[in-house]
């Protein structure tokens, strides 16, 4: 009578080799590889920020929205070089006593600055900006090359 005899081809190996260990070692090469990207967080420079934007069309003007939170308007400058807008800000430090010990200290300071390309040429006569309540609204109306004419066929 013939016996049935399981047999391990990994099984020679790790008796020659205790580390050989080949999905063993995958999962442990696979762990660190996870464990050192989630503890990965970008370094970011505590007098540089980049001020978040919403641009979009409404009518025959584009509407600009940006978030600039602590930022006074004799601090902001806003420029427009053919279809070129910048944003350019500065935030000051707040003044703290000497002696305060920090806990957490989170708040940009410093140079706020962004240029975006424009989908269209603009009128930059009549370009209106508001600040409220750290939200800075700017309204470009469409230059007269840049609107849509109907043309009629003769």
């Amino acid at each position: 009578m013939n016996a049935i005899i399981r047999r391990s081809p990994t099984r020679a190996l790790t008796m020659v080799s205790p580390f050989y260990r080949p999905l063993g070692l995958m999962n442990e090469i696979e762990m660190l590889a996870r464990e050192i990207w989630d503890s990965w967080q970008p370094v970011v420079a505590p007098t540089s920020f980049i001020p978040r934007l919403d641009i979009y069309e409404e009518k025959d003007k584009l509407v600009v929205k940006a978030e600039l939170p602590g930022v006074r308007k004799q601090d902001l400058d806003i420029s427009l070089e053919g279809d070129i807008l910048t944003l350019k800000a500065e935030k000051k430090s707040e003044e703290v006593a000497e002696d305060a010990t920090h806990y957490i200290r989170e708040r940009h300071t410093g140079q706020y600055s962004r240029s975006v390309s424009l989908p269209f040429y603009v009128d930059a006569e009549k370009v209106s900006a508001t600040l409220k309540n750290g939200l800075l609204t700017i309204r470009l109306p469409k230059a007269e090359e840049a609107k849509s004419r109907h043309i009629e066929v003769r």
